[in-house]
């Protein structure tokens, strides 16, 4: 019996490796365009990406017609497309704690007087999916996708508390415990000591750990499986957050992530988690 042949060009090992590179670089597109505000020139694309001219506009062209990037009449400079943040949105639809955290966050920065923010977990990182700015003139603020390392951001401490030691020592080992101040907990004794008293009293501090002048209270945020999915913190000048308001304003903190842990339906009582 003679076999049927599929229509089309056939796969093969090589067709696939192509195809696998050209969708790895119109993702590394992708990536450089979000990190450069939305929108670049191909041919700074080209350059920052090392490739070629030709090489870099087919990729946009390809990307332009499912609508992940759209190029300006005027200047020809390429732009972040409605595709992208469709998929983000879908992203973010997903996830039940942007959505149930939002009030809550409108009352953290009403009552601290400082800037809200949102953080989950990726990899090695904390990464910034939510904020509600502050009104003071000096306020923290950063673009949604900010990353922040988890051992030395309020935030990302507050991700680690949580976590079985085993865990906790796993990512301080494959992440590397890096120096951004003078002030960053780099010793895994001194951090494990610091992330112990967190969960003892319910929030992490950040003293200046990741940026000079800035300090932050945040806490974790549980599911109704009891699992960490988020952290909630405050950020500011350290001139208003400063060492004397820590116990106050990250109590603050701890009771707002409480909250909105039970409006996910987490399930242990208040003290096992303050």
């Amino acid at each position: 019996m003679n076999e049927v042949r599929r229509k089309g060009r056939p796969t093969t090992e090589a067709g696939a490796t192509k195809g696998a590179q050209a969708l790895d670089r119109g993702l590394e597109i992708l990536q450089f365009l979000a990190n450069a505000g939305g929108s670049s020139s191909v041919s700074v694309l080209s350059e920052k990406l090392e490739l070629p001219l030709s090489t870099t506009f087919r990729l946009l062209k390809v990307l332009e017609k499912s609508e992940f990037v759209f190029q300006d009449p005027q200047l020809g400079w390429w732009h972040i497309g409605i595709q992208s943040f469709t998929v983000g949105a879908a992203y973010m639809n997903d996830r039940d704690v942007v959505s149930v955290a939002g009030p809550y966050m409108r009352r953290l920065m009403l009552l601290s007087g400082e800037t809200a923010n949102l953080a989950i977990r990726n990899n090695f990182d904390a990464v910034l999916i939510r904020q509600c700015e502050c009104q003071a003139m000096v306020r923290m603020c950063a673009p949604l996708g900010s990353r922040l390392p988890l051992h030395a951001s309020g935030a990302g401490k507050a991700l680690l508390y949580p976590l079985a030691e085993e865990e906790m020592l796993d990512l301080f080992v494959r992440s590397g415990l890096h120096s951004f101040t003078p002030k960053t907990l780099t010793s895994v004794n001194l951090l494990r000591k610091d992330l112990a008293q967190s969960q003892e009293q319910g929030y992490t501090v950040d003293a200046e750990e990741h940026a000079l002048g800035l300090n932050c209270l945040a806490s974790a945020i549980f599911d109704r499986n009891n699992n960490v999915i988020a952290a909630i913190s405050i950020s500011g000048p350290s001139s208003r957050v400063s060492s004397d308001r820590f116990k106050e304003l990250g109590e603050l903190v701890r009771d707002v992530a409480n909250d909105i842990s039970t409006a996910l339906g987490e399930s242990r009582s208040k003290k096992d988690h303050a």
